[in-house]
């Protein structure tokens, strides 16, 4: 199966609550800077927080939102690895309750194609938050990297159910899967809803459709195997 890649939607936490008046300049600049596109800057002011933290004791949840950010400015930096290391850290400082930090490990590890550790990062992403669309649908790209075509049917359904910003992909890759288990009937409603949904802009449920039509006509195999699964493309997008 070729590789798929994913849409990085996680935001920056821009708010913490029981910060002394220091620490919350310290921590509003880096976010700051981090949404002017200064990653490198913003890092060293949420490591100025970090010590701030260390001196005034403001909580775990500050310290928790702080590594989450710096995870957030490391992985547009593209070092993925200790962007996950900082993702970890804020999940552990969360006591494992901090919903995004999961789904943003989720992305991290399936970046680093460690597709274990993305599974359940992005299982306890969803389990936090069942109505997270996002989460779904690239816990969806897992299991198809994993071969598990009906574990990738129910994640990709639920990113329809909940609104997916990647909705029309889902549906396009749930035609997909429908036509390789041979039911092309539902394999062409998906292609036609991806369709709807998309405006008409997937080229992949477009091709998609008329090669499911072909095949009903003509058997081949060669055929069947031209059928292509959306997000093959990288698309990074935090905002």
């Amino acid at each position: 199966m070729r590789i798929l890649s994913i849409i990085f939607l996680v935001s920056l936490a821009v708010s913490v609550s029981a910060q002394t008046p220091l620490i919350k300049q310290s921590f509003d600049k880096g976010v700051r800077l981090a949404q002017a596109g200064q990653y490198e800057e913003a890092i060293g002011n949420y490591r100025q927080t970090i010590l701030l933290a260390e001196a005034e004791k403001p909580g775990d949840e500050l310290l928790a939102r702080v590594h989450f950010n710096i995870g957030v400015c490391l992985f547009h930096l593209k070092q993925t690895a200790a962007a996950a290391e900082e993702f970890t850290e804020a999940i552990k400082l969360s006591r494992r309750n901090y919903q995004k930090a999961f789904y943003a490990l989720g992305m991290a590890e399936a970046e680093l194609k460690n597709w274990r550790v993305a599974e359940t990062a992005f299982r306890k992403a969803v389990s936090l938050k069942k109505s997270d669309g996002e989460a779904w649908f690239d816990l969806a790209l897992v299991y198809l990297q994993k071969e598990d075509l009906d574990a990738a049917e129910k994640a990709f359904r639920n990113a329809v159910k909940y609104k997916s910003v990647n909705s029309a992909d889902a549906r396009n890759n749930l035609g997909v899967i429908y036509a390789l288990k041979g039911d092309f009937p539902f394999a062409e409603r998906e292609f036609n809803a991806a369709l709807i949904e998309s405006a008409g802009k997937s080229v992949e449920a477009r091709n998609n459709l008329q090669f499911c039509k072909s095949y009903k006509q003509n058997f081949s195999k060669d055929l069947l195997a031209k059928f292509q699964f959306s997000q093959l493309q990288r698309n990074e997008n935090l905002n």
